[in-house]
């Protein structure tokens, strides 16, 4: 009889905890997301109100150009979280200190890049548009402001991974909140009453972005430890690590400045300039499904990283199926309210009089997104195994065929079909993450021949006992060393007592995984009771309970943080 079955068939990894963490998170990521989305499309909607239907063309025109800049931010930011993350699952101290060392001069490095090479940048994609000389007038006023926020945003962006990576959801989504409301207000006065017309919305832009950083960094500072290294200094190796574990999300960052950039040079030589009205309502739609997207995946980002690095793959498999569900239930009904109510997005926009086929554009463009959030967790999840190279070819080869679906359907079919050109693409991307995903998650399965046997259990305060008394039964089943199964199963009935005790409630959720080696054994629990000790210097640490001495006693090793509001022990035997 295999114990392995009825014990793991009893105590079923559940996921209930990473369940609990993502319902904990996504209230403050969707504010979050919210906030940015009004500081990315109030422009938009600001000048499209205020101004008129050129003016919101030209916030549309200049987009790619923003999204061109924004890579090196998308690579730095992406790198630092899988880094960060990483670290914190494989309970690296030394490494997070060499990582945070080396951030501060990255950062510091890549602002300045990005305050230089915008300006050429900015000036070739606009022209090459061959705009009118009025439109290229408003393009560039508005573009003026937002040149000066990039460098800003760059630290801003770290900024947010870090808060991903300690937990500080509260604090990012105030964060948020503070930079949107505060780009509105800016974009009203500079627009209306002062009469900078659309330049005022970028300089709107500069002023929210510039408090956000502000800010941002003074709270790191005093508030987090994001920025101790102690005496561990910057090295290239480090910096290596980082961009490299960022390429995938960088990779997809420039391909979707090639995309849009393409996109609008098809549409303007196809439609006209009135296509840059319909392209600035479906950049809204979009950003709408990105705002869902983005917290789920901001939601799942810690986890998966604690997960990846500390090697639970059954339990990141877990949290993958958990997000794409929220992915595909939430992004799924905003499409079919978009896909029933196009006029109103046209509206909110002060786009009195759609353009031809303005609707029916929508409607064929909006079928991407459900595809796009699920590419967007299985690129999480890629780069998290640190399965880097093929993320980062995918996304460069797959999203290089939007401008080639839209060049082919603008010569085959009617003008309106290029739009469905988002949704092919996104399929291309859909089906070679799946394929991949399903490979590696069959050689997660294997065993590889060297003894080396896996249990993974969810357990709940009142089975402490019976788990205990099954693992040692599931241990001397499969001639597993007795003395590693009997010291493993009082570790855990002391951590549940733990947890119980400081929680003062029996609603504990403790995510265990055990494996055993021929001559060795390791035990990882994850749950939700409160902090057994926390400091940045391991010197200065203190244990708050007793369970831990023993476990110290019978354990070769223990090794602990508290991350995401969460107890996280490693222990060897």
């Amino acid at each position: 009889m295999d114990t392995s079955i009825n014990i793991e068939k009893k105590f079923k990894f559940s996921g209930e905890l990473t369940k609990r963490k993502i319902r904990e998170y996504f209230p403050a990521m969707i504010i979050t997301n919210l906030s940015t989305l009004l500081l990315i499309t109030v422009d938009g909607i600001v000048v499209g109100n205020m101004v008129g239907n050129d003016a919101l063309a030209s916030v549309n025109i200049f987009s790619p150009a923003t999204v061109f800049i924004g890579v090196i931010s998308a690579l730095l930011a992406s790198g630092v979280a899988n880094r960060l993350s990483e670290g914190m699952g494989k309970i690296d101290l030394k490494g997070l200190l060499a990582t945070r060392s080396t951030l501060k001069l990255l950062m510091v490095l890549l602002a300045v890049l990005v305050a230089f090479i915008q300006i050429p940048l900015v000036n070739a994609v606009v022209s090459s548009y061959h705009l009118s000389p009025e439109m290229n007038d408003l393009t560039m006023s508005y573009a003026t402001g937002v040149m000066i926020s990039m460098p800003f945003g760059l630290i801003s962006n770290v900024g947010v991974f870090q808060l991903q990576a300690v937990g500080k959801m509260k604090v990012l989504m105030g964060l948020s909140t503070m930079e949107g409301i505060a780009n509105l207000v800016l974009d009203l006065v500079l627009v209306g009453p002062v009469g900078m017309g659309v330049a005022g919305a970028g300089f709107g832009t500069a002023g929210a972005n510039i408090l956000r950083c502000t800010v941002t960094v003074i709270y790191l500072a005093k508030k987090t430890d994001m920025y101790y290294s102690g005496d561990v200094k910057p090295s290239l190796a480090e910096a290596k690590a980082i961009l490299s574990l960022g390429l995938p999300e960088g990779a997809n960052s420039l391909m979707l400045a090639v995309q849009n950039y393409a996109m609008v040079a098809i549409i303007l030589s196809v439609i006209g300039e009135t296509g840059g009205t319909i392209k600035g309502v479906w950049t809204f739609a979009a950003s709408l499904g990105t705002v869902l997207i983005n917290g789920v995946q901001g939601s799942m980002r810690p986890m998966s990283g604690l997960l990846s690095g500390a090697q639970d793959y059954k339990g990141l498999h877990l949290l993958m199926k958990q997000g794409i569900r929220m992915v595909v239930i939430l992004v799924g009904l905003l499409t079919v309210f978009i896909e029933i109510f196009p006029p109103l997005i046209y509206m909110l926009h002060g786009v009195k009089d759609i353009p031809t086929d303005g609707e029916m554009a929508l409607r064929l463009a909006v079928l991407s997104l459900v595809f796009t959030g699920v590419n967007t967790l299985y690129r999480l999840y890629f780069s998290n195994r640190g399965i880097v190279k093929f993320s980062t070819i995918l996304t460069l080869v797959a999203n290089a065929t939007m401008p080639a679906f839209a060049f082919i359907l603008s010569q085959v079919f009617p003008p309106v079909w290029i739009w469905l050109s988002y949704l092919l693409t996104s399929l291309v991307l859909f089906t070679a993450n799946v394929i991949r995903f399903r490979k590696v998650k069959a050689e997660d399965k294997k065993t590889d021949g060297t003894g080396e046997r896996d249990l993974y259990l969810t357990i709940t305060p009142e089975e402490a006992i019976d788990a205990s008394r099954q693992i040692r039964q599931y241990a001397a089943d499969n001639g597993i060393n007795s003395k590693h199964a009997f010291r493993i199963a009082l570790c855990i009935e002391e951590m549940v007592a733990y947890a119980v005790d400081s929680h003062e409630s029996q609603n504990v959720n403790l995510q265990i995984m055990i494996r055993f080696f021929p001559d060795s054994a390791l035990l990882m629990i994850i749950d939700d009771g409160k902090c057994i000790f926390l400091d940045r210097e391991p010197e200065k640490q203190q244990i708050v309970t007793n369970n831990y001495d023993l476990l110290r006693k019978i354990s070769k090793s223990v090794d602990y943080q508290y991350v995401l509001n969460l107890n996280y022990t490693v222990c060897r035997y």
